[in-house]
């Protein structure tokens, strides 16, 4: 993991690292990263509600200029190249990669206490 390259690709692997029990996260601190990253995302898609608002942003006027302003501000919040709406996806992909992350450190701790209770339960106390 010397050279991470794509954030979402980053988190994909370090998912791995987790299912092969090479990373570990206490389950309160997964918790909370997990709650933080459902914060964000929130207000990711405020953000990207509001970029898609500007797309329909008038008052330029009416010469040649102004009309070109007003498109390629509007191509810049949505729908244009490197937009706000696509860039801010991107954030919320990436986010969501990281969900799963810590969602595996708590699933998995579940998991095991699942499993030695039932255990207990077998055999009973020694």
């Amino acid at each position: 993991m010397s050279n991470p390259g794509e954030p979402v690709t980053y988190w994909k692997a370090l998912a791995v690292a987790a299912d092969n029990n090479q990373l570990y996260l206490n389950e309160e601190a997964a918790h909370a990263c997990y709650e933080a990253c459902d914060k964000y995302i929130a207000k990711l898609k405020v953000h990207q509600k509001t970029a898609r608002d500007l797309r329909n942003v008038t008052g330029w006027g009416d010469f040649n200029m102004g009309l070109h302003l007003q498109k390629v501000f509007a191509d810049k919040a949505d729908g244009g190249e490197n937009n706000m709406v696509d860039v801010l996806q991107s954030h919320i992909d990436v986010v969501e990669e990281m969900k799963v992350v810590f969602n595996k450190f708590f699933t998995s701790t579940n998991d095991v206490d699942e499993a030695n209770a039932g255990g207990i339960q077998v055999d009973g106390p020694r």
